[in-house]
């Protein structure tokens, strides 16, 4: 495709040039018209004065012809033309070039008739000569006798010359008009790219934003309408780049909200393919490259499948709680949304996944934590009762059973505070509510000290506590009074759960790689059935409830340990073989 500097430059040349052809040709055929005009007037000039130096008019014509064309003679090479001398009835009386007798009547003669016949004053044809083989300009002039025409006078001259002369004009002209035409091609080449310089300046920066180069700008000087038009596509430009920094930042932050949406995030079309997803959606669903595959090949569970097809027929909002069992069963809040156009037809559709199944576990732990809570509290609080109103209906009166019935009612009621303390701990620690005051903390000595406060305990059942024996001191950064409510907690279990002359062990080991200490409580008692391990650390979970009821434990001492270990940034784990022992491990940060 050729330029467009070219195709108005040649447009310019071409007008130009069929200007000029057609004024050259006008200027040449008027330039002869005149060089012909001159000539006739020179020949009608040169004819009067031949006229009057030869005194034509004054002598017989056909009585003098020797005379005549002996005086003609020699006038011809001085005026540089035929000389012809002609009677009135035609016929040659003497002639410069040919011999008079042998010419024969002229009368047929276009400027003779114009004369002898028509009696004008100059008669002029331009035709071949007959006698000399080529083109002739002829001028007739009248020769008169008192008063009447008696003869023709005329002069006639080569046309070759002027041929030659109109050739060589033709040549002057074709050689000025040739430059004249290059001059103005260049000219015409100038112009136009001056004039599309901007215009082509003006198309690529069209053409940048039209390929999303906003940046583009049009930097040249123009004027007139140019540079009405420049400055309005410079306005446009920083008009698009503004908007589409605008369009960029929000897509920038949707794609930020989307991408870290707790909720997973799927967008279908019309065709029902996935057009988007995010990380969130690909982990509820175990898979990733999900965009451009169809959402039934996807979706692992018919009743959300279902739910698409439905938003897509119906065209309205869907919600329902669904159930999925692959990769892994979740419970999710499934919200489907339509996509509608301005004429109402559904252009795709929005899934929102959220996971719910950790609320509905809460929501069931909760609800099993009220209902322990008010079972434990149950018990107590009908032991008093029950202990209460029998001493009030006279059983206080016997000194034996009224000591026997308020020492039952004082452990029912330290059990019962026990179980309040302990919630109320527990609630504390899950809510974050209990500052960690770090210090130095040796170990060892805090061991010692817990295994100190349940010796009496563990001597009624003849229970062997075995402390660990450091070569070092292992010095940690803790609050001692959470260490040792862990220990308390661990220690006193074991201590429970290991039937009489039973041995429970402590140990400590440090891990220099990843900067952290381990404390191990390990004893030979009854163990945990491996259904019951993962269950353990749930509050008021008991492996043995009528046991650990009797025991005096609240079912809580496992969980304020989990939690307290959590808050320390730590983690505790338990094996145990049932009949053969059991060993917790708590891993806690230096």
């Amino acid at each position: 495709m050729k330029k467009l500097w070219l195709k108005i430059g040649l447009s310019f040349f071409i007008l130009f040039f069929i200007v000029m052809v057609i004024v050259g040709f006008f200027s040449g055929e008027l330039m002869k018209s005149v060089y012909l005009n001159m000539k006739e007037n020179q020949l009608q000039d040169d004819a009067q004065i031949l006229l009057t130096t030869t005194k034509l008019e004054d002598i017989d014509l056909d009585q003098n012809a020797d005379k005549i064309q002996a005086d003609l003679k020699p006038l011809e090479d001085k005026i540089g033309a035929r000389i012809t001398v002609i009677d009135q009835s035609g016929y040659v009386v003497a002639d410069t070039k040919e011999d008079p007798h042998s010419l024969g009547s002229h009368m047929d003669r276009p400027e003779v008739k114009e004369v002898l016949e028509q009696g004008r004053d100059v008669g002029i044809a331009t035709r071949k000569s007959s006698t000399l083989g080529y083109s002739m300009l002829y001028v007739a002039v009248p020769i008169t006798h008192s008063g009447m025409t008696d003869g023709v006078l005329r002069i006639s001259i080569s046309l070759e010359s002027v041929e030659k002369a109109v050739n060589q004009l033709w040549l002057s002209l074709s050689l000025i008009f040739g430059l004249a035409l290059v001059f103005i091609g260049f000219i015409s080449a100038v112009i136009a790219r001056r004039i599309t310089r901007p215009v082509n300046e003006i198309i690529d920066v069209s053409m940048d934003l039209a390929n999303n180069r906003y940046y583009s700008r049009i930097t040249g000087k123009t004027s007139g309408e140019l540079q009405d038009l420049s400055v309005s596509v410079n306005q446009l430009a920083q008009s698009l780049e503004k908007q589409m920094q605008e369009i960029e930042l929000n897509q920038q932050r949707l794609s930020g909200i989307v991408q870290n949406l707790v909720s997973g995030v799927m967008l279908i079309d019309q065709k029902k393919f996935i057009v988007m997803v995010n990380p969130m959606m690909e982990k509820i669903i175990g898979e990733k490259g999900l965009t451009g595959k169809a959402y039934y090949e996807v979706l692992k569970s018919f009743a959300l499948a279902q739910l698409v097809d439905q938003c897509l027929e119906q065209k309205v909002f869907q919600q329902e709680e669904i159930t999925i069992y692959f990769p892994r069963e979740l419970i999710l809040d499934a919200s489907v949304s339509p996509i509608l156009s301005k004429t109402g037809n559904i252009t795709g559709v929005i899934v929102l996944l959220h996971d719910i199944t950790e609320i509905r576990r809460l929501e069931n732990v909760r609800s099993e934590f009220v209902a322990n809570v008010s079972h434990e509290l149950k018990t107590p609080v009908t032991a008093l009762k029950g202990f209460a109103e029998t001493l009030l209906d006279g059983a206080m009166y016997d000194e034996a059973l009224l000591k026997k019935f308020l020492t039952i009612i004082k452990e029912e009621s330290d059990r019962l505070h026990r179980l309040i303390m302990d919630i109320l701990e527990l609630s504390r620690i899950e809510q974050k509510h209990v500052s960690m005051n770090l210090e130095q903390v040796d170990v060892e000595d805090v061991i010692i000290t817990t295994m100190d406060t349940v010796r009496l305990v563990a001597l009624e059942k003849e229970i062997q506590l075995v402390s660990p024996k450091l070569v070092s001191p292992i010095i940690i950064q803790a609050e001692r009074d959470r260490l040792q409510q862990i220990l308390i907690n661990l220690i006193s279990n074991a201590i429970v759960y290991t039937p009489q002359n039973g041995k429970v062990s402590v140990g400590i080991t440090e891990n220099q790689a990843n900067d952290t200490i381990a404390i191990t409580v390990t004893d030979n008692g009854i163990g945990i059935p491996a259904k019951d391990i993962d269950r353990i650390f749930e509050r008021f979970y008991r492996v043995d409830r009528a046991r650990s009821r009797h025991s005096g434990g609240t079912g809580l001492g496992l969980s304020i340990v989990k939690h307290i270990v959590e808050s320390c940034g730590g983690q505790i784990k338990v094996e145990s073989i049932e009949g053969s022992g059991t060993t917790f491990t708590v891993i806690l940060p230096k």
